[in-house]
C-alpha cells in the first residue's frame, strides 16, 4: 500500500502528536520523577556523608549504607557501638546539602537478642547517662564559655561527644570548647563539627 504525500505527512503528524502527548510531564508526574532519580549532587553528598561518618566515628562505619536524595540522607546497616548508632545522624546532619536524616542504622547487640530484657535495660542505663554527662557539658560550657556556650550543640554516646559548631563561631573559641569537654570526667573522645 502507498501512500500519497499529504496522507503520509497526516500519518506522521498524528504519530508525533501521540509521541509528544505520551511524553507529555506533569508538574506532579515531573516532581515524582525528580525525586525517584539521584542526581550527581545527592551523589556527592552520599559521599561526603560516608566520609565524614568514617572520619568521625571510625571503622564502626564501614558497614552503614548512606543513600541522599533530594537533601534527604538515609542511613542503614548494623554497628557494633551504640554512640556510632545515635551519633551518626548528627555527624550526617552536619554535611552541607544535608536537610533531613532517616537513620535505620541497627545496634548489633539488639540485632542479635532483640528480646532480651537484660539487654533493653542496660541500654535505658547508658542513656541515662548519656543525658547526665551532657547536661553536665553544657553547663560547664556555659559557665566558662558565658553566651557562646549557649551555641554549641551538643550530643552524648557511651562517653563519645559531639560539638556542633556554627560556621562563623571562632577557631580559638572551638578549641576551648573541645578542651573544656576532652577535661570532664566519663569523656572518651570529642567530636567536632559544623552545624548546616
Amino acid at each position: 500500500m502507498r501512500l500519497t504525500s499529504p496522507v503520509k505527512l497526516a500519518v506522521i503528524g498524528i504519530a508525533l502528536t501521540g509521541a509528544t502527548a505520551a511524553q507529555a510531564v506533569t508538574p506532579a508526574k515531573a516532581a515524582l520523577t525528580a525525586k525517584a532519580v539521584p542526581t550527581q549532587a545527592d551523589w556527592t553528598t552520599t559521599l561526603n556523608v560516608k566520609l565524614a561518618l568514617l572520619d568521625k566515628l571510625g571503622m564502626d562505619t564501614l558497614h552503614v549504607d548512606v543513600d541522599s536524595l533530594g537533601g534527604t540522607v538515609t542511613l542503614m546497616g548494623v554497628v557494633d557501638k551504640r554512640e556510632t548508632k545515635e551519633l551518626a545522624g548528627t555527624v550526617a546532619m552536619s554535611v552541607d546539602g544535608v536537610h533531613h536524616i532517616e537513620n535505620g542504622i541497627r545496634f548489633e547487640a539488639a540485632v542479635a537478642n532483640p528480646s532480651q530484657a537484660g539487654a533493653a535495660v542496660g541500654e535505658a542505663d547508658a542513656e541515662v547517662k548519656d543525658a547526665v554527662l551532657e547536661t553536665r557539658l553544657r553547663l560547664a560550657l556555659i559557665e566558662k564559655m558565658g553566651t557562646d556556650g549557649f551555641t554549641i550543640g551538643t550530643d552524648a554516646a557511651n562517653g563519645v561527644v559531639t560539638l556542633s559548631f556554627d560556621h562563623a563561631f571562632a577557631s580559638d573559641g572551638r578549641e576551648r570548647a573541645v578542651a573544656i569537654a576532652t577535661g570532664m570526667t566519663g569523656v572518651s573522645k570529642v567530636v567536632s563539627i559544623d552545624k548546616t
